[in-house]
């Protein structure tokens, strides 16, 4: 059963929602401020030379800083620090600290920074970094969102999209709603409610996406049933899972080209045989491997866009789209693998 990290999932729907996240958590400063004519910039290689990510079996973070425009004259732009926080860490101000510290001395801009406390220790809320050593002393706060502290009705934000990820993120805090019986309950429910929600079908795929993988099913047939709520609710014949998500740009187009080439395969078979029989064995046999080429051009090109977003290991695509490691790696290195 498919396995996607928290830490991916929290970056993926950030930068794929990231004008909704913006109005949920600043409303005001982002209808007077920001300036949604000129792109976002999410500056993930910046960061990561910034503070490097932690190796081996360290814990690893949900962290994004991103480049927002302003309507303010000369293309005035500022930067946006994000932190979502899942674990108690006696250092966490400090790091957060460094990071304002390294990130102003790089770029020199405005700062807006956000912790995103999502973890399961009501303890555990830092808002402010101290330092004091004899007469010199620091105080560096930064804004913070508690999830555990907020109840369902202040996390819904009606017209929003980026609550249903929060109301998402606030049930599987709940110990008894990570039990698969539970989270058919609630996440069939998450469901149910985006279908009557005017959203795009391209955001609430992402959703779906997301709601899917947040907490993970102990039984393969958990997902299964949920899926299928999926597929009922939304009436769509293939699944909305987030193999899906990635494939959505290239699979029509692969198949399609995959039927064609063997379609054609087939008839020239069938031709050269000169008889009826062997024409339409020749079509069969044709189709049949148009659309195996097809589904491996297509599973090829997702692997491709999957490396390009940069947003899951090697390990974690193979295991996505059910091939070897070596097959990834072949793709990565240019190669067209044919199995």
């Amino acid at each position: 059963m498919t396995y996607i990290s928290k830490d991916t999932l929290w970056k993926g729907i950030i930068e794929d929602l990231f004008d909704d996240f913006l109005y949920y958590f600043f409303p005001e400063w982002t209808a007077q401020t920001v300036d949604f004519s000129k792109a976002f910039q999410f500056l993930d290689k910046e960061l990561d030379e910034i503070y490097p990510k932690p190796e081996g079996n360290q814990k690893r973070y949900a962290d994004k800083l991103v480049r927002v425009f302003t309507k303010q004259d000369n293309e005035q732009w500022i930067l946006i620090h994000i932190e979502v926080q899942g674990y108690q860490d006696p250092d966490f101000a400090e790091r957060m600290f460094i990071y304002f510290t390294r990130i102003r001395e790089r770029f020199g801009q405005d700062l807006l920074t956000l912790a995103l406390l999502s973890d399961e220790n009501p303890d555990f809320h830092p808002r402010a970094y101290y330092y004091q050593y004899q007469s010199t002393r620091i105080e560096y706060h930064f804004a913070t969102f508690k999830l555990l502290e907020k109840s369902e009705a202040e996390l819904e934000k009606p017209e929003n999209p980026f609550s249903v990820v929060m109301q998402t993120a606030r049930q599987a805090l709940i110990k008894g709603n990570q039990r698969d019986e539970r989270q058919l309950i609630w996440k069939r429910d998450l469901v149910r409610n985006l279908r009557e929600a005017h959203y795009s079908d391209d955001k609430i795929r992402k959703l779906l996406n997301f709601i899917r993988y947040y907490v993970r099913f102990k039984k393969a047939k958990s997902l299964q049933v949920l899926d299928e709520t999926i597929q009922t609710t939304f009436q769509q014949r293939k699944n909305m899972g987030i193999e899906e998500a990635i494939l959505q740009e290239v699979e029509e187009r692969g198949l399609q080209q995959g039927l064609q080439q063997g379609l054609q395969q087939g008839l020239q078979q069938g031709v050269q045989q000169g008889l009826q029989q062997g024409l339409q064995q020749g079509v069969q046999q044709g189709l049949q491997q148009g659309v195996q080429q097809g589904a491996l051009q297509t599973k090829i090109a997702g692997i491709r866009k999957a490396l390009a977003q940069g947003k899951l290991s090697l390990e974690e695509i193979a295991e996505l789209f059910e091939v070897s490691l070596d097959f990834v790696k072949a793709v990565q290195e240019g190669k067209h693998p044919q199995k």
